[in-house]
């Protein structure tokens, strides 16, 4: 009746030591991972293929450096430590700018600096600039450093926002005069009060949800908050909100105002101009009864279904809304896809109407007010 220790254990180092050769074996073929890339070049180094690639001499973008069964189908990350300490020893720095993973940044020497953000999303305002300056500090403390940037996409969908983060160092002064001392605008408060979409086909509705980034002390990483979700459906004669004008004293601090101690208020007049043409118009529209205060990065995400089938979204800082108007065109929006592109018409545009900045003390006139005519000459 005893008991047959020293099989069990055997089977277990048997397995355990063929589940290495077989995951040496398969990071060792290219298969796998070039279907993830699918026919965008790869890198080949020293007998190994790796998703990496430069974006300048001195700026490198690769995939996530993955452990384990990952390594199967993204670089291997004992394979990118090769590489660095062989093409670039001691004078490379890792970026890691994926929320989702991590890894013990002693693998490449201690250097090792994170950004996380969601991953296919923007990254807020504030931590372009913190990238911008730390990457550019680096890259010119000695004339051989590089920056080694990755998310956790492969190269051919992070390949764009790699570039974003080039352009940004190169701006305005260019990597090796140091990067220049840079005032961001602080962000006001906004009220949006309407969301259109011109020129839309195949669909009467579209869904959508309003998220703002919070800001989490001690931390980096600013978490996306939901504030509200809806629906933009068509325009019809009947459902048009008020056309009374409506007057503020809006307070907003301009650009030579900062040596006064105090902010002087600013006369606005707004109106909505629905007029009767609007009607004619393929049009889906979302008028909010009480205007949604938004602060600092704004995302706003379009979903052909109130869950999933997500068409595309756009990002936006509060900061830098000029005139309480926004359009952007199809080019203009992230994540576009094969639905989203299917309901934009060739004059697609998404509108965003916003209250004026910080406004205070207003009133409307009698809703018996008539829409105002333009002269179409």
């Amino acid at each position: 009746m005893g008991i047959k220790f020293s099989k069990q254990g055997q089977g277990k180092v048997e397995n355990l030591s063929l589940q290495h050769h077989l995951m040496n074996y398969l990071s060792k073929k290219f298969y796998i991972r070039n279907l993830v890339s699918k026919q965008r070049r790869r890198m080949l180094v020293a007998g190994y293929d790796l998703d990496m690639s430069y974006i300048t001499d001195h700026i490198l973008a690769m995939s996530f450096p993955a452990e384990r069964m990952r390594a199967m189908y993204r670089n291997p990350l004992w394979q990118v430590k090769s590489v660095l300490d062989m093409r670039h020893q001691g004078h490379y720095k890792i970026y890691n700018l994926c929320i989702e993973e991590s890894y013990d940044p002693s693998h490449f020497h201690g250097r090792v600096e994170s950004f996380p953000f969601d991953d296919n999303h923007v990254p807020p305002l504030q931590m372009i600039k913190l990238f911008c300056e730390n990457v550019s500090s680096w890259i010119s403390s000695h004339p051989k450093n590089i920056a080694v940037i990755h998310c956790m996409v492969s190269i051919p969908s992070q390949r764009r926002y790699v570039g974003y983060w080039a352009k940004c160092l190169s701006f305005p002064k260019g990597i090796y005069n140091g990067s220049p001392e840079v005032k961001l605008p602080i962000p006001c408060r906004r009220e949006l009060q309407r969301i259109r979409l011109y020129d839309t086909v195949n669909t009467e509705s579209i869904f959508f949800v309003v998220s703002e980034s919070q800001e989490v002390p001690s931390q980096l990483y600013r978490p996306s908050m939901e504030r509200t979700r809806s629906c933009c459906r068509q325009f019809k004669s009947g459902y048009e909100s008020s056309n009374s004008p409506r007057y503020f004293l809006s307070f907003v601090e301009g650009e030579n105002e900062e040596n006064k101690s105090e902010v002087e208020p600013h006369f606005i007049v707004q109106m909505d101009t629905e007029c009767s043409a609007l009607y004619h118009k393929t049009c889906l529209d979302y008028n909010f009864e009480k205007p949604l205060p938004l602060t600092g990065d704004v995302r706003i995400i379009f979903y052909a279904k109130m869950f999933g089938g997500r068409l595309f979204y756009a990002c936006f800082n509060s900061a830098f809304i000029k005139n309480s108007l926004i359009q952007l065109r199809l080019q203009d929006l992230d994540k576009v896809g094969k639905k989203g592109r299917s309901i934009c018409g060739p004059s697609f545009c998404l509108e965003l109407v916003f209250g004026p900045a910080n406004a205070k003390h207003s009133f409307s006139t009698s809703s018996e007010d008539e829409c105002p005519r333009y002269d179409s000459s």
